[in-house]
Formats: C-alpha cells, sequence, structure tokens
C-alpha cells in the first residue's frame, strides 16, 4: 500500500466538508437540536398528570425518549467523526504533497537521477 499513488482533489474535498459541516451545525439550531431533543423529547407524568394511564404512558415514552437520545447522540458522534476523519484525510494528503515537493526541490538542477549519461541518453 506504501507505494500506491494517492490521487484526491483536496479543494473538491474541502467543499464537501464545508457542506457537511454546514449540515451538522443545522443539528445544533432550533427544533430537533440536541438541546431540544434533551428538553422536550420527553413526556413525563409532570406533563400528563398523575393518574393509572399517565404513569404507563409516561413508563412509555420515557423508554422510547431514552432509546431515541441515545441513537440521536450516536448519530451525532459518527457525523463528527466523519467531518474529522476527512480533515485528517486532507491534511495527511496534503502533508504527504508538501513532503514530496520539498523532496524534489532538494535534487540538484542538473543531476542525472535514475539517466545514464550514454549516446543514446545524452
Amino acid at each position: 500500500m506504501g507505494d500506491q499513488k494517492s490521487e484526491i482533489d483536496t479543494e473538491e474535498v474541502r467543499k464537501i466538508i464545508k457542506n457537511l459541516r454546514a449540515t451538522r451545525d443545522r443539528f445544533e439550531e432550533g427544533s430537533g437540536s440536541t438541546f431540544d431533543v434533551q428538553q422536550n423529547g420527553n413526556i413525563t407524568m409532570r406533563d400528563l398528570g398523575d393518574y393509572p394511564a399517565a404513569r404507563t404512558l409516561s413508563e412509555s415514552t420515557s423508554a422510547a425518549f431514552a432509546q431515541i437520545s441515545g441513537q440521536y447522540q450516536a448519530f451525532l458522534t459518527s457525523f463528527d467523526g466523519v467531518l474529522d476523519a476527512l480533515d485528517k484525510m486532507v491534511g495527511n494528503h496534503d502533508e504527504k504533497e508538501q513532503t514530496n515537493t520539498a523532496a524534489a526541490n532538494r535534487v540538484a538542477p542538473g543531476a542525472s537521477v535514475g539517466r545514464r549519461a550514454t549516446k543514446e541518453w545524452g
């Protein structure tokens, strides 16, 4: 794998990252935000009243809220992980390009690296 050539359009990937970050940021705004889900996603007995049917409904909604809230947080964590991985990929690619450019610049002008000086090759 070390000798395989890596070709990506880092500018295009940066545009994708920018769009994904904007999408991710929208999960923190308004209805459906993490705060909104935590504050308003659970129906409790305080909301329903204290009677047998309300207690049963409150238990059901609490269990559902715990499941949904956990899945929602896992989704956001995964989304953040994808963004971090893309950032790292672009950074690694840029670093590799800079290293390769620096190595090429160290080669003395006129040096015949990998070439034989023959009549055929000059």
